[in-house]
C-alpha cells in the first residue's frame, strides 16, 4: 500500500501546470495589401515566420493585422520591403498590454473595470437567480470537452415575448465579449432607464456569457492569444475554430482543414461538443420564438449578416440591414464609434460553418448577426480594461436601437 501511495505521489508531482506563455516584444503590424500575390506570399511564409493573423482580408486595398515573434521581426520587415507591402507597427510589445489586463485590486462580486475569470462569471450568473428569481432562470447546454458546464441564463419578465439569443466568447481570446455581455445582463435587471426597461421587459433574453469555456480558461491560465476549442481529435495541433464548426455548409468557404490553422473547422461538422449541444438547445426552443441571434466577437466594429459563403444576398437581407442600421446608428450616438454593416462575404471575408449562418438557414431565425466589437486594430484582442465600460455602454445603446428597428418591421 505504501509503495502504491508513493508511486501515486510521484505521479502527481510529475504533472505540473502548464506555464503561462509570455509575449515579450511580440509585435503587431498592420499591413496594406495592394497588389495581386502579396497576400498569398504572406500566407506562404505564415508557418516559417510563426505569424499569427489577428485580422484576415477579403480583397485588394484592405489591411490585415499580423503578430510576429521577436526573433522573426527583422526578417519579416525585410520580407515586407522586398514584397513592397506597406505597413505600420501598431503594437510594439504585446506582453505590456497583457500585463495591463491583470486586475489591480479585485473587489468582491462582478464589476466592469477588470476582466473576470470563468469561475467568477459563473458564480455571478448563479447569484442572479437568487437575487432575481422571478426574472432569471439558469440553464446549461451541457458539458465542454474538458467537462466544464456551459452555463447560460434566460431573462424574462412576462409570457408572450419574442426572444433574442446571444452567445459570447466562442473565440477564447475575445475577452471583451463576455465582459460586455455581463454588463448588458446587469443592466437588463437593474437599470431604471426607460429605454433599457423597455427592451428588458418586452423581450426574452437567452445569454451564454462564455460558450468556449475550455478555451477561455486556457486563455486566462496559459495562452492569452488562444482562440479555438481544446479538443485534439488526434491531430498535430489541438483545437477547432468553433465558429467554423456549425452544421450548415461546413467547410465550403473561409475555413481550413489544417488542424494547426486558426480557422480549422474540425474533422466533421459539429465535432465539438460545445457546438453540437448549442445546436440541440436552440433547436429545442419553439419555432418563431427567437427572432434575433447574435454571436458576439471582437474586433473590427462590424455587424455581419449572412451570407458568408457567397456574395449572393439572402431573402431577408433588407430586413437584416434595417435592424443592423438601427444598432449602428444608436450605438454611434454614445461615443461616436462607427460600425460597418453588411453580409460577411461582401463586408469582411468569406466564412462557412458559423453560428449566424446556421441560425438563419437551419433554425429559421430571421435576424442573425456576428457582431465584432471594438476596436479597429489599435489594441485588437487585448482591449484595455479602461475600455470595457465605454464598449459595454455603447453596445447597450446599440441593442436598444436594434430592438426598435426590429419593431418597425414587425420582427419582434
Amino acid at each position: 500500500m505504501r509503495i502504491a501511495i508513493g508511486l501515486l505521489l510521484i505521479a502527481l508531482l510529475s504533472v505540473s501546470a502548464e506555464e503561462p506563455l509570455r509575449f515579450d516584444n511580440y509585435k503587431v503590424y498592420k499591413l496594406f495589401i495592394n497588389e495581386d500575390g502579396q497576400y498569398q506570399s504572406l500566407k506562404n511564409i505564415e508557418k516559417t515566420f510563426k505569424l499569427n493573423f489577428w485580422k484576415e482580408i477579403r480583397s485588394l486595398g484592405e489591411d490585415c493585422d499580423v503578430m510576429v515573434p521577436p526573433e522573426k521581426v527583422l526578417d519579416f520587415e525585410k520580407f515586407l520591403q522586398k514584397s513592397s507591402i506597406g505597413y505600420n507597427l501598431t503594437i510594439n510589445n504585446v506582453q505590456e498590454l497583457i500585463d495591463n489586463e491583470r486586475p489591480k485590486a479585485r473587489s468582491a462580486g462582478m464589476e466592469w473595470t477588470d476582466y473576470h475569470s470563468l469561475e467568477e462569471i459563473h458564480a455571478w450568473v448563479e447569484s442572479l437567480a437568487q437575487r432575481f428569481p422571478k426574472q432569471v432562470s439558469l440553464f446549461s447546454i451541457g458539458k465542454s470537452f474538458e467537462g466544464r458546464n456551459i452555463k447560460g441564463l434566460k431573462i424574462s419578465y412576462k409570457p408572450g415575448n419574442k426572444a433574442v439569443f446571444i452567445e459570447a466568447n466562442i473565440h477564447a481570446r475575445e475577452w471583451i465579449t463576455s465582459a460586455v455581455i455581463t454588463y448588458i445582463i446587469d443592466e437588463l435587471l437593474v437599470s431604471r432607464h426607460p429605454a433599457v426597461r423597455d427592451i428588458a421587459e418586452n423581450i426574452d433574453w437567452y445569454i451564454i456569457p462564455v460558450l468556449n469555456v475550455d478555451g477561455f480558461v486556457y486563455s486566462h491560465e496559459v495562452d492569452r492569444m488562444w482562440r479555438k476549442s481544446r479538443q485534439g481529435h488526434g491531430n498535430k495541433c489541438i483545437g477547432t475554430d468553433m465558429n467554423r464548426n456549425f452544421g450548415f455548409l461546413w467547410m465550403s468557404a473561409g475555413a481550413s482543414n489544417d488542424s494547426c490553422s486558426e480557422t480549422y473547422a474540425g474533422p466533421f461538422a459539429q465535432s465539438e461538443p460545445e457546438i453540437n449541444q448549442l445546436v440541440d438547445y436552440v433547436q429545442a426552443l419553439p419555432d418563431d420564438y427567437i427572432k434575433i441571434y447574435i454571436s458576439l466577437h471582437s474586433y473590427g466594429q462590424y455587424v455581419l449578416s449572412p451570407w458568408g459563403h457567397t456574395e449572393e444576398l439572402p431573402p431577408d437581407y433588407d430586413a437584416m440591414m434595417h435592424v443592423a442600421k438601427g444598432y449602428a446608428d444608436s450605438l454611434k450616438r454614445r461615443y461616436g464609434t462607427v460600425f460597418t454593416y453588411g453580409s460577411s462575404a461582401l463586408t469582411l471575408y468569406k466564412v462557412s460553418g458559423s453560428g449566424k449562418e446556421w441560425a438563419y438557414a437551419v433554425k429559421g431565425i430571421p435576424i442573425p448577426y456576428t457582431i465584432e466589437l471594438r476596436d479597429k486594430g489599435t489594441y485588437g484582442f487585448i482591449l484595455p480594461p479602461e475600455q470595457i465600460l465605454p464598449t459595454a455602454k455603447e453596445v447597450l445603446e446599440g441593442f436598444i436601437g436594434m430592438i426598435h428597428a426590429a419593431r418597425e418591421i414587425n420582427i419582434v
